[in-house]
């Protein structure tokens, strides 16, 4: 029979936030989350971090559109876990805003982690300015 004492123990460590933006470069996909009209969306984007901000494209027509015209409150959050049963999530919080700067959105269109996945030109560059970066690693014993 087994008891409680006998079950595998886990442990959640907070993670630094020069961890936390490492381990946002080593993947490429995450999730914003803001509230419009409709109310709460957690949409799944293709990303990269340059200069400590996250960067992604859409359409001007498009859904994630609205971001561009500045939105204060947004989140992004990127998650991991293995089949050993470990895993970490960075969530960052702060404001999304279109990037006007032509040298800006040059570097984020040559970034190939951020080649559109479902195709077509996505030339709306979005940049999430970061107020809070929190991060966390769990493990299982």
């Amino acid at each position: 029979m087994t008891t409680p004492d006998d079950r595998s123990h886990g442990s959640i460590v907070e993670l630094p936030e020069n961890e936390c933006l490492a381990l946002l470069e080593t993947t490429t996909v995450g999730r914003i989350a803001f509230v419009d009209g409709q109310g709460q969306q957690l949409v799944p984007v293709n990303f990269a971090v340059m200069n400590g901000a996250i960067y992604f494209r859409t359409l001007p027509g498009g859904f994630l559109a609205q971001l561009a015209r500045g939105h204060d409150d947004v989140a992004f959050g990127v998650d991991h876990q293995d089949v050993f049963r470990h895993g970490w999530n960075v969530t960052v919080r702060g404001s999304a805003r279109e990037v006007e700067d032509r040298a800006t959105i040059n570097q984020v269109l040559s970034n190939h982690r951020l080649e559109p996945w479902a195709g077509g030109v996505r030339p709306l560059v979005i940049k999430v300015s970061p107020t809070s970066i929190a991060g966390r690693k769990v493990s299982v014993r």
